[in-house]
């Protein structure tokens, strides 16, 4: 027996066998208040069973996990007879099983972890199924009852042939004939020379182990034999014996926190761990995790088909909603020129002809208001300004615009006089405007068509009158856009801009939540414990995810640019490699967020957050210049 408790009375050994694994001195700290392993040692025997026994939170599984090499100790040693990760089978308590993979699908990605050919995976696969009584293995794994499932994960356990088996809870919700059979099997392979280490809240289970280790308070209370622990304890079950050590422990003056405390910290000074060299990369894994991801989305089509639907839902709907110019905004006149003559309203013969002819027949107001309606303007007609700007007021209308009496022959005059046109003819030659600028855009694209359609109804007027058009525009002349084009909308400059946050947010959300959810399940802990690396874990995502990432962007741009024909300039390999480039950025943050978050809750807020942050600040809709 290698470590007892203070207070307790060693006793013979069984006779001597070669350690497959040893602890020394090992101790584990969290805090002050955390002592979880006070200086354990344990040794187990080469090809027995060992049975680890225990209440919840005597650090049972915190051992475990350093055995496997899944955490460091604070201080001391352990020694694995094992020369590489196949050498290791290892069941947690936790199911951590990916359960939307068949039972055969599963067996296949942790046998191919495990360098196992196809061939030996099928023929094991079959003979665990009988000795588990499994389920057809076409199965899904979350339609498997709680019992089924713990069997499964100990298949995978088994299905390499390790030396060395670790079971953290094997036998809990199975059939009392079943965990016999289970502990028949388990028998079988300690005579042929396997380590066996099992935990278990059934303390009588474990009389059929060769060796039992009790353990209680981060120490072991007991190393030995059932039958000699019973013995040296007076005891007829091994419960009895276990509530005897207990009691000698609570009643021991050594067992103090705080002196525990003191004891153990001067002596960190070794850290080991499991030390089996598993390769920064290699690409067996890496294949055996992308088999792995396939299978999973194939398995979810729908989900499958949400992922290539979104981007085409996401695309199509910002091209109906945004960036076009709102069509029938009101916009309300008065125009004094019409009920000075007494004409209820204009005709097309009242713009037909040469307003600088000094004839009546010609209504330049008409003119503009018609402009005005032929940019799909609805015209609102008042007879006075008090009721139209109250009309304004009341939203009816976005702005107001006022015609003064004599506007047509005072705007000719204006013409014609030049310099010598009196203060009177340009004060009725003048539309007065009042634009409502609640709405920024939607204001400034009235004032915007109101400035145009004069320029416009101006240039046509003069045509009529053969007179240059450049006589009534401002004195500047824009020549051909460098990039883009004249009438250029907001959705023709947004199009490349929400391509990107989708090239951008698909795969954050799509990464993020791989993580996660073989985070939370416990999936890759077992994994990292089957020796997968986190650099194989990126490699595969990364293949998957841009192979779905190019048909995202392939359907983005269809969409965009052939079937609503937004315009597109540039070289098409450069346009692709940046996309690529944009949704490699976006699956690395995904990785991060997976990472640093421990819930579903936060990776959303973070994702959502940051997203809307990125937006607004990397000028994909404004640029840095507006900012004050």
């Amino acid at each position: 027996m290698d470590d007892i408790a203070p207070g307790l009375t060693a006793v013979d050994t069984p006779p001597f066998r070669e350690p497959a694994v040893m602890v020394r001195d090992a101790v584990k700290i969290y805090d002050k208040n955390n002592v979880v392993l006070r200086g354990l040692n344990m040794t187990v025997p080469k090809g027995q069973i060992y049975g680890l026994l225990g209440p919840s939170g005597c650090g049972k599984t915190t051992l475990l996990s350093a055995i496997v090499g899944r955490s460091e100790l604070d201080s001391g040693d352990i020694m694995v007879k094992a020369f590489k990760r196949e050498d290791i089978g290892y069941m947690p308590q936790d199911l951590n099983l990916h359960e939307h993979l068949t039972i055969l699908q599963t067996f296949k990605f942790y046998g191919r972890m495990l360098n196992m050919s196809t061939e030996t995976i099928l023929e094991r696969a079959n003979d665990l199924m009988t000795l588990l009584e499994l389920p057809p293995n076409d199965r899904l794994i979350e339609s498997l009852s709680g019992g089924q499932q713990r069997r499964v994960s100990l298949g995978v356990a088994l299905l390499h042939n390790p030396i060395i088996l670790i079971l953290d809870e094997p036998t809990v919700g199975l059939d009392p004939v079943l965990s016999h059979s289970i502990w028949n099997h388990l028998i079988s392979f300690a005579a042929q020379g396997k380590t066996i280490i099992i935990t278990t809240h059934y303390i009588e289970e474990a009389r059929q182990a060769n060796t039992i280790g009790m353990m209680r308070g981060g120490v072991l209370l007991a190393e030995e034999s059932p039958d000699m622990l019973m013995a040296r304890c007076n005891a007829v079950t091994l419960e009895e014996a276990f509530l005897s050590l207990s009691h000698k422990q609570e009643t021991s003056t050594n067992t103090k926190i705080d002196d525990t405390y003191k004891k153990l910290t001067y002596s960190k000074k070794t850290n080991k761990k499991l030390n089996i060299d598993d390769g920064f990369f290699r690409t067996n894994r890496m294949n055996c995790l992308l088999y792995k991801n396939v299978s999973l989305l194939w398995q979810q089509k729908p989900f499958l088909g949400f992922l290539f639907l979104l981007p085409l839902v996401q695309t199509y709907f910002f091209n109906l909603a945004i960036g076009h110019d709102p069509k029938g905004l009101s916009i309300a006149i008065v125009n004094k020129e019409l009920q000075q003559r007494h004409i209820g309203e204009c005709k097309p013969e009242f713009y037909q002809g040469c307003f600088l002819n000094n004839t009546h027949d010609v209504l330049m107001s008409c003119a503009y208001v018609e402009k005005m309606h032929s940019k799909s303007m609805k015209i609102l007609n008042y007879n006075d300004v008090d009721t139209a700007l109250k009309a304004v007021k009341r939203n009816d209308a976005w702005g107001l615009l006022y015609f003064p009496t004599n506007y047509t022959t005072s705007l000719a005059a204006r013409f014609v006089n030049a310099t010598r046109t009196s203060s009177l003819d340009v004060e009725l030659s003048t539309v007065n405007a009042w634009i409502d600028l609640s709405n920024q855009y939607i204001g400034n694209m009235v004032k915007s068509s109101v400035i145009y359609g004069m320029q416009q109804y101006l240039g046509d007027a003069l045509t009529n009158c053969n007179v240059s058009t450049k006589v009534g525009n401002i004195p500047i002349l824009f020549k051909t856009p460098i990039y883009g084009s004249v009438d250029t909308t907001f959705i023709h400059y947004a199009s490349a801009s929400i391509l990107c946050l989708c090239c951008y947010y698909l795969p954050v959300l799509l990464t993020a939540g791989l993580i996660l959810t073989e985070k939370k399940g416990g999936i890759m802990e077992r994994m990292m414990v089957s020796g997968i690396k986190f650099t194989e874990v990126m490699a595969s995502s990364c293949v998957m995810q841009m192979t779905i990432h190019a048909i995202q962007t392939a359907i983005s741009m269809y969409v965009m640019y052939v079937h609503f024909d937004n315009p597109y300039n540039g070289d098409h390999f450069t346009t692709v490699l940046i996309l690529l480039l944009i949704g490699m950025e976006g699956m690395i943050f995904g990785f991060l967020i997976g990472a640093v978050c421990k819930d579903f809750v936060f990776a959303a807020y973070l994702g959502a957050g940051s997203n809307i942050m990125m937006s607004f600040t990397c000028g994909e809709f404004f640029s840095w210049n507006w900012c004050s």
